[in-house]
């Protein structure tokens, strides 16, 4: 079964990824903005603070990973260590991972449940 403090870093895994894609997102928007109106300070400024808050982000994803991933690598079956790495180390979307493991949403769910029962 898994414990407490690894369901917790999969779970922040899941948040800090949505964070950097949401911050890139953000960025290109305000970069877009930069091209029509300018090098405004205040674009500028809301600039470097996201770019600031995705470093801060994928450091906190560095960390985490880096304890998880060994875990990870320790469970025997490849399609289980393959559909965790998918989630959570790379941040794929489940439609994604579907896709990429060949198996529809259902078999996925399935597997992840699997997943979670064998990391320790």
């Amino acid at each position: 079964m898994i414990d407490n403090k690894t369901k917790n870093q999969l779970k922040n895994l899941v948040v800090i990824n949505a964070a950097i894609a949401e911050a890139g997102e953000e960025i290109q928007m305000i970069q877009k903005e930069m091209n029509i109106h300018g090098q405004d300070k205040k674009y500028v400024s809301v600039l470097n603070d996201l770019k600031e808050k995705i470093i801060y982000y994928r450091y906190q994803k560095v960390k985490i990973c880096l304890e998880l991933y060994d875990k990870i690598e320790a469970l025997e079956d490849e399609q289980v260590k393959r559909l965790l790495k998918y989630r959570y180390i790379w941040g794929c979307k489940w439609e994604t991972i579907a896709n990429k493991m060949g198996y529809s949403d259902r078999q996925i769910y399935n597997i992840h449940d699997k997943a979670l029962k064998s990391i320790n």
